[in-house]
């Protein structure tokens, strides 16, 4: 098992306690400047004390199992708003929701890019409708993905 596969089980065990889903752990930069974060979420969202409550749990647990041997930064936090879409499982959680994607080839209209709703997905696409119609995404050929948050407060003109 890798070191970042022992981070995610770890990570998913505390967030279970705490009645969250791991939504994504991702390890970014190099050697002394390297920062783990990671992502958990639930239905109602998470607040700031339940994001301290379990980085200071799963910080124990690194530190006790200490998987990755180069140092790193700890950041737990709520994926956002406008969060990333990387697994199938993402998908489906933002059902009816906005979201941008951008693919490795053109599946659009020549365009690398999918602007829409999510309306369904099967094992191996995500059916988006857009302005076009429904347009079927395979997930293999999916570059980023992230949901997409518009404020819809009063009209401030």
């Amino acid at each position: 098992m890798g070191a970042l596969e022992e981070v995610r089980d770890l990570a998913e065990a505390v967030a279970r306690r705490h009645s969250l889903r791991l939504w994504d752990v991702e390890m970014t930069g190099r050697g002394g400047s390297s920062v783990l974060r990671v992502f958990v979420d639930a239905d109602d969202g998470v607040d700031l004390d339940t994001v301290a409550t379990v980085a200071d749990e799963l910080s124990r647990a690194l530190d006790l199992k200490d998987p990755i041997d180069t140092r790193y930064t700890l950041e737990v936090s709520s994926p956002g708003l406008e969060r990333a879409l990387k697994e199938p499982e993402h998908y489906r959680l933002s059902k009816g929701k906005e979201v941008t994607i951008k693919t490795k080839e053109p599946v659009v209209a020549n365009s690398n890019r999918v602007d829409g709703v999510i309306k369904d997905l099967d094992d191996s696409a995500v059916q988006i409708e857009t302005k076009e119609g429904v347009v079927a995404v395979p997930f293999g050929s999916v570059k980023t993905a992230r949901t997409v948050f518009e404020w819809k407060g009063k009209d401030k003109r």
